[in-house]
């Protein structure tokens, strides 16, 4: 059993918002950025998350990056907050050496998609009711719950192809441009303005999520033992096989449910470290943009470990499963891009992050 959003019957325009700060050091200045940029999202946006850099077990004096997913349920409203006084007063602002950034999608139901493996509210799960239905387990799944929810502003016969294809797997016949996705991001600062307001047709944007609230010893021994290690596996190719499967954008997040101390405007911590707080309910989330469903479809049937992972979530949760009352959240959304979809902006930040190497093609 899975759990969608209920989008039928109304002509929803969602916008979907990334804004991110970098701060190899969180000087009192970059604080003030990441308070002032929360508060003018939650003073607008239906659901703002808060999320930090996975350290993935490594020592480190704090957090690097701090983003913030907002969702807006009507894009007119975000419309109106991006040009209201003080968000354009707080973004012209910023100086060259910022090292803040946003990617704003706005879709309509028809190219986006939520899943939740429980009837516990997530990401957009939180600002629409969520509906019992069987429609998983199989390739092509996605598709499937798109063609679902058909609106005016997407052709149902579209197939949301890429007019790009990596130069790995590029064949000689083949009418594609190609495209070489670099491995990683550079720790080199690009200053001032990078602007994207017409990427390839079809990105899509996906994000996974993984919350554990309050799970016992016995499941959560479980997943150390049997879903960990496929799941970092999958995670790591991801990362570091980029121009195979086609991911233009990768990046591991953690974040909680209620962070201490509470995140609510005046009360704000910008250097909480979202890691260290065990009595909060931890959330893992992987941040990507593919090429286009394609290319996210079929890096997930080629991975030996993902079709493991898969088979033994579904072996373990599904019915007559060692965990199948088990209390672990999995979840998943995306979006799927056309050109006019996507207004992003790079202040001062690394080269190569998020999008930002697209404005060369």
């Amino acid at each position: 059993m899975v759990f969608l959003v209920d989008m039928d019957g109304k002509d929803y325009i969602f916008t979907y918002g990334i804004f991110g700060i970098q701060h190899e050091e969180l000087t009192p200045e970059k604080a003030i950025f990441i308070s002032t940029l929360y508060k003018l999202l939650s003073s607008s946006a239906n659901r703002v998350d808060h999320l930090q850099d996975e350290s993935h077990g490594l020592s480190r004096h704090g957090p690097k990056s701090t983003t913030f997913i907002a969702y807006w349920l009507s894009s007119s409203s975000y419309q109106s907050f991006r040009a209201s006084s003080p968000v354009q007063e707080f973004w012209n602002s910023l100086p060259p050496d910022a090292g803040i950034w946003r990617e704003v999608m706005t879709v309509p139901k028809s190219r986006f998609m939520f899943a939740s493996s429980q009837p516990v509210a997530s990401a957009m799960g939180t600002l629409l009711p969520l509906k019992q239905s069987s429609d998983e387990g199989y390739w092509g799944v996605y598709r499937h719950r798109l063609s679902k929810t058909p609106d005016s502003h997407t052709d149902p016969k579209d197939t949301f192809t890429s007019a790009y294809i990596p130069t790995t797997k590029a064949k000689p016949n083949d009418t594609r441009k190609t495209i070489d996705i670099p491995k990683t991001r550079s720790s080199k600062i690009k200053l001032g303005r990078v602007t994207i307001s017409s990427p390839p047709e079809n990105l899509i944007f996906v994000r996974e999520g993984q919350r554990q609230p309050n799970i016992p010893p016995a499941e959560t021994e479980v997943w150390l033992k049997q879903i960990n290690p496929l799941a970092q596996s999958w995670i790591s190719h991801l990362d570091t096989e980029r121009n195979k499967n086609g991911v233009v954008a990768f990046t591991t997040h953690i974040g909680h449910e209620n962070p201490t101390p509470e995140i609510v405007n005046e009360k704000f911590d910008a250097k909480v470290d979202l890691e260290l707080d065990t009595e909060a309910i931890a959330e893992t989330n992987q941040l990507a943009y593919f090429l286009d469903l394609s290319h996210f479809e079929q890096a997930g049937r080629s991975h030996k470990g993902h079709v493991e992972l898969r088979k033994t979530v579904m072996n373990l949760y599904g019915p007559g499963g060692q965990l199948e009352k088990g209390k672990s959240v999995l979840f998943v959304e995306l979006c799927i891009l056309k050109s006019g979809d996507l207004d992003a902006e790079y202040i001062g930040c690394a080269e190569g992050t998020g999008l930002m190497y697209l404005a060369n093609l």
